[in-house]
């Protein structure tokens, strides 16, 4: 009787073909087609966008980087050099969704109308502002942890006061944290007006003249001096003015009500500008929700003289344009003691209002935006998107022009059948070495049994299959995902039926399920 324990038969550790998302399994890498213009891949200043349908391994390339740059950080670290490459992450969908649902707020859009209203109001200077707001985020719960890294950056912010101000600012602008988190930032960054020593000398001086003015006003030859030129001022005062000679107490009344009222719209003008100055900084950012605004007019109060407007503040800490923003973080990060600011964006399918089922202008929208050289230019930018540059509106002579594709690594995923059919020996041999591995470790000599069973190869599955077949099948298949599904559908006909072996019409089923499944 033919045995049923398929992977047993064919001498594998587990069913390689189970694994549809790169993320969520644990893939070994001699199982992995690499690319040869990826191969060895090493942190660079190279943008890289990629372009690709569900399943066609985006999140396995994206997986790959993120790998050498955690390896490259490790390194940096353990060589004291520095704290490695600053990794913005916008891979998990949770931010850039908290982003874009605070977008739908502000600019007043609803479900029924978000595809047309993201795609008339949405601007590069946004898409960098969530960059810009996930930096924040990570870079305040660093500062705020009471430890020695910590300790160390507030030590260099301390001695830059420019930067001091920046990440102040950018903190209470753009960070997603409770008000007591800025509250210990304001207390550990924030320098007195005055040093103890200068109110010391303030407050001696003041008691001193106080002192000296207390004893000149019991000297008669003094006070009669000052009397005289009073009363000398007083006449001429009323030459003037009339009625202080005849209504000296109403004048004087007037004069008083008048100064203080004065006064008073004076200090309510200068509130008005400041609080104007502050709501205009944070009516800027439209996909955060801003703080308590007393909070920001009270910081910039402190950091800038009324005389520094809105687009003073804004060149200075901030940046206007995205580029210039991109480049004051990235200089932030570097005075901190990271190499680089590096920024990686994938499952953009997955954020709740850009799906493109629902919302197929949005996308197109978000995706245009990305694709701009003045951003693009900037380098060490790692963006992949769930379709095609074709299926994304992307392929126009303006956005050619806007994008200069030709200026950075540019690549639409798309796959043959040759290199399916690679990638599914690959993942059969790794799955055979496994086991293989796992029987020396039991101290069987030379793997014991598996090693007659790892003779068997991917192509033998399919002996009963014709070669033409086998390729028209597999030509009609276009992502890795597809070829799992495949693959899975396979192994189950197979361990149903032993003894039969694969058929060209198994093989035809296995493809039509594999191609309604993935989407």
């Amino acid at each position: 009787m033919p045995t049923t324990d398929l992977l047993k038969s064919l001498g594998l550790y587990r069913n390689p073909f189970t694994d549809r998302i790169a993320e969520k399994t644990d893939i070994d890498p001699l199982s992995l087609y690499i690319h040869s213009d990826l191969r060895g891949f090493k942190p660079n200043e190279t943008t890289y966008v990629f372009f690709g349908r569900r399943g066609c391994g985006k999140t396995t390339i994206r997986m790959q980087m993120t790998e050498a740059y955690k390896q490259a950080n490790e390194a940096a670290v353990a060589s004291g050099k520095s704290r490695g490459h600053f990794i913005v992450d916008l891979a998990k969908p949770g931010h850039l969704t908290a982003c874009l649902t605070t977008f739908q707020e502000t600019i007043g859009a609803t479900i029924e109308n978000w595809d047309a209203a993201f795609s008339d109001a949405w601007r590069t200077s946004d898409l960098v502002d969530c960059v810009v707001s996930y930096a924040a985020t990570e870079l305040v719960k660093k500062v705020t942890r009471h430890n020695a890294e910590a300790n160390q950056m507030i030590d260099i912010l301390r001695t830059d006061p420019k930067a001091t101000r920046q990440f102040l600012l950018m903190a209470h602008l753009y960070a997603r944290t409770d008000n007591a988190s800025l509250a210990q930032l304001r207390r550990a960054l924030l320098m007195p007006r005055y040093t103890p020593a200068q109110v010391t000398v303030g407050v001696a001086g003041g008691l001193t003249s106080l002192a000296g003015v207390t004893a000149l006003s019991k000297n008669e030859a003094v006070t009669d001096f000052v009397g005289g030129y009073v009363d000398w001022g007083y006449d001429k005062l009323a030459g003037v003015v009339p009625p202080l000679r005849t209504h000296p107490k109403l004048t004087l009344a007037g004069a008083g009500a008048l100064a203080a009222g004065a006064t008073y719209y004076y200090f309510r003008w200068q509130a008005a500008r400041a609080r104007g100055r502050a709501e205009s900084l944070q009516r800027g950012i439209r996909v955060i929700a801003p703080h308590p605004t007393e909070t920001l007019i009270a910081l910039l109060g402190h950091m800038f003289t009324s005389q520094d407007n809105v687009d003073t503040v804004r060149a200075l800490c901030i940046g206007i344009s995205a580029h210039q923003k991109l480049d004051l973080l990235a200089e932030l990060v570097k005075l901190l003691g990271y190499d680089s600011l590096t920024v990686f964006g994938d499952c953009f399918d997955e954020v709740t209002l850009l799906d493109p089922v629902r919302f197929p202008g949005a996308i197109k929208a978000f995706a245009r935006e990305v694709c701009r050289n003045d951003v693009l230019n900037f380098g060490r930018l790692h963006f992949f998107f769930p379709d095609s540059r074709l299926a994304l509106d992307l392929n126009t002579d303006r956005t050619l022009k806007e994008a200069r594709f030709d200026r950075h690594f540019v690549r639409d995923l798309t796959w043959s059948r040759h290199q399916l059919e690679e990638l599914a020996e690959r993942r059969f041999r790794a799955a055979q070495q496994q086991l293989k591995a796992e029987a020396v470790a039991q101290g069987l000599p030379n793997g014991g049994p598996v090693q007659d069973m790892a003779a068997m190869t991917f192509s033998d599955l399919f002996k009963k299959v014709r070669g033409e077949d086998f390729s028209s099948y597999l030509a009609k298949l276009s992502t890795p995902r597809e070829l799992m599904i495949m693959m899975t559908e396979m192994f189950s006909r197979i361990e149903a039926n032993p003894e039969g072996g694969l058929t060209a019409q198994d093989m035809e089923i296995a493809v039509t399920k594999a191609l309604e499944q993935s989407v």
